[in-house]
């Protein structure tokens, strides 16, 4: 709620007319579903994904630490220095910067659904530029089947060999 309410503005329910419990997570953020109320006054399920509170100053302890053991291999391993390690350290520190700006995974979401417009069997779903900020990424919520649940699969009468085409 906290992080809803300071990436958003107000509180959450003028952002969400229901808003549920985590339903996946990961090391920097975890997804919920919720209700949107659309521009028509018709209710949509979307997707929000929450960076963890505290998660860049965590990051930033642990690229500190690497930061140091990387200085010292460079200056006590020098057979080490080829291998670059702080260089390695100022890559990683790149890519978590980048990873922890949810606009910029939902730039990356809105060019790919650009690029696949017209394709068969394909989906990507929309992002919510209205609810989507830093640290909150709004999208479209799709219902889907794990492609490692063959039973659920097959229960939906799908073709797995055409399914992996697809997925490949």
């Amino acid at each position: 709620r906290h992080a809803i309410e300071t990436a958003l503005g107000g509180r959450l329910e003028d952002h969400y007319k229901v808003f549920g419990p985590p339903v996946a997570a990961a090391s920097i953020a975890q997804v919920h579903k919720a209700e949107v109320v659309d521009h028509d006054g018709r209710t949509q399920s979307v997707a929000v994904k929450v960076l963890r509170p505290g998660v860049e100053r965590r990051f930033k302890a642990d690229l500190d630490s690497c930061y140091f053991v990387a200085r010292q291999v460079e200056r006590f391993h020098p057979p080490s220095r080829r291998l670059m390690p702080v260089a390695v350290v100022d890559t990683l520190k790149r890519t978590t910067e980048l990873e922890m700006d949810l606009r910029l995974e939902a730039a990356a979401i809105s060019e790919m659904a650009e690029n696949i417009v017209g394709d068969e069997g394909f989906r990507v779903p929309n992002v919510d530029w209205k609810r989507t900020s830093r640290r909150i990424l709004t999208l479209d919520w799709i219902d889907g089947t794990p492609i490692a649940d063959t039973a659920a699969l097959d229960a939906r009468g799908l073709d797995k060999k055409e399914l992996g085409l697809i997925v490949i």
